[in-house]
């Protein structure tokens, strides 16, 4: 019996010099693609810096200066809570004065407390347009002074669960009261910066697992176990028991049939036979339900063989991290990257990329595919006379109309502004494209019924056919573009066909 606890302890205490490793190769490389609308651009730097696993203090930091390079006059700064949560230090502020950080740097948050202490305290976005005589402001106006400053508005950042993290401040030099666009902006950048501290405080988490690891016997934050050759456990250590809700006598002995659904018993003996035949280390990543508490997990496992001093194979150690909170993560932000915030529909760079495979895809079946450039007519006037929030509400129904109009396999993409692109990747005959534009036409016709307002629009609808009016992505998107801006001339509100000569004209 103490032999086997040596080697079972031996056989564990080889097993913790492979968590690391298998920790640090959880973060995932989700890079933005570059997008052709800065904010978009900017705001894909930071998720790719965040996906990195770059420094906190570093991603603070260019976010603070992505709103500082699109919008000049703004002086920006992200505050954090500190453990207590009872004062708020310097995130980034990299444009305000030095002497204005460290005044600043520490202050106990409260009602009253400048506009980030009374954000913080409260949870209530503040907005001061004049620091000069807001009373939230007195103590400060010294300093203010010094500083140059005539206006700050303060938002909370705030974690999934409601909790405030810390403040994310927009400061002018003049007094000044944002629009809606700006208070867009400061939710937005707020909403970016969560990200960012949830990643860190994730990755902080992580850090403080590993330390525990270094005493495998009495703190182990992964799950570990042996199996012998026919794949039954010989030891699960106290994380594993407790996902299994059993004690060590009812799981040694037994195999994964007793805990798992057949598929992932069969699938985890496949990769055990593996290991414990051929003697190779095995990394993987399993999603399984457990039968007896229902409860569905991803894992990445690392399996290795245990042998004797001769060499000989007698068991196998496994080391599964539970990573299901840090996928959810991951597709959330893969997610961002490729979709339009607004209307969920695919961005820029996710439609290029399924352009390219259909073009391919017709290349190789002699196919014909379509592709429409959708110009709303008269959304201006509509933002301008019922502000931006009803013109996004009016976004979202255009892109459900357009939808409506698809088949499962067409895509319909928003690439800015009011801007749409549609792909047909197959279709019959030039008609076919046609017919699918006029529908289209029809469906934005119809009046909209938002927020209390009857709006009614139109569009501008260009269609281009490959091969036809281009052979490859770059012609057929100048071509649908040409046609699109020859539907606007010819009165708007109207579908146009690319035809040869249309390049001329519309120089």
């Amino acid at each position: 019996m103490l032999v086997l606890s040596l080697l079972l302890i031996g056989s564990i205490t080889i097993a913790v010099l492979y968590i690391i490793y298998i920790k640090r190769k959880l973060a995932s490389d989700i890079a933005g693609r570059k997008q052709s609308e800065q904010r978009e651009q900017n705001r894909n730097h930071v998720l790719e810096l965040v996906a990195h696993g770059a420094p906190l203090a570093t991603i603070l930091d260019a976010i603070v200066r992505v709103v500082e390079q699109e919008q000049p006059t703004m002086l920006c700064s992200i505050l954090l809570l500190d453990n207590e949560g009872k004062h708020l230090v310097t995130g980034a502020a990299p444009s305000l004065p030095d002497f204005y950080n460290d005044a600043i740097n520490g202050i106990e948050i409260g009602l009253g407390v400048g506009s980030c202490g009374t954000a913080a305290f409260t949870g209530q976005r503040v907005i001061v347009a004049d620091v000069q005589t807001h009373p939230y402001w007195a103590a400060y106006k010294e300093i203010t002074t010094k500083a140059g400053l005539g206006a700050c508005w303060s938002e909370p950042i705030r974690s999934a669960s409601g909790k405030v993290l810390g403040t994310f401040a927009i400061y002018h030099h003049q007094a000044h009261q944002p629009d809606d666009e700006e208070i867009r902006l400061i939710e937005q950048t707020a909403n970016l910066a969560e990200i960012a501290l949830g990643r860190s405080r994730a990755d902080q988490a992580l850090k403080e697992s590993e330390k525990l690891l270094s005493d495998i016997l009495e703190n182990v934050t992964a799950y570990i176990y042996m199996k012998d050759a026919q794949g039954r456990y010989l030891f699960a250590n106290r994380l594993l028991r407790e996902r299994f809700a059993a004690p060590m006598e009812e799981i040694v002995g037994y195999d994964d049939n007793k805990f798992f659904d057949a598929d992932t018993a069969a699938h985890m003996r496949n990769d055990d036979l593996r290991v414990l035949q051929n003697g190779v280390m095995l990394q993987a990543e399993e999603t399984n339900l457990n039968i007896l508490t229902g409860v569905m997990h991803v894992f990445m496992t690392v399996k290795l063989p245990l042998r004797r001093e001769d060499g000989s194979i007698y068991a196998l150690c496994g080391i599964s991290t539970d990573i299901t909170e840090r996928k959810d993560i991951e597709e959330h932000m893969q997610h961002m990257a490729q979709y339009d915030a607004l209307t969920h529909l695919p961005n820029r760079a996710l439609f290029n990329d399924r352009l390219q495979q259909a073009i391919a895809a017709a290349q190789r079946n002699k196919a014909h595919l379509a592709l429409m450039f959708i110009d709303l007519d008269k959304f201006k006037p509509v933002n301008d006379t019922y502000g931006h929030g009803v013109g996004d509400l009016l976004l979202k129904d255009v892109a459900l109309r357009i939808q409506d109009c698809l088949r499962e396999s067409d895509t319909a993409a928003r690439i800015g502004g009011d801007e749409f692109v549609i792909l047909l990747p197959t279709i019959g005959t030039q008609q076919d494209a046609s017919k699918v534009g006029e529908k289209i036409l029809h469906a934005l016709n119809q009046p909209f019924e938002l927020a209390g307002h009857n709006l009614q629009i139109s569009s501008s609808i260009g269609v281009a056919v490959y091969p036809k009016h281009g052979v490859d992505e770059k012609l057929l998107v100048k071509s649908a573009d040409i046609a699109m801006y020859h539907a606007k001339k010819n009165g708007r509100n109207n579908v146009k066909m690319f035809q040869p000569g249309m390049q001329e004209i519309s120089q």
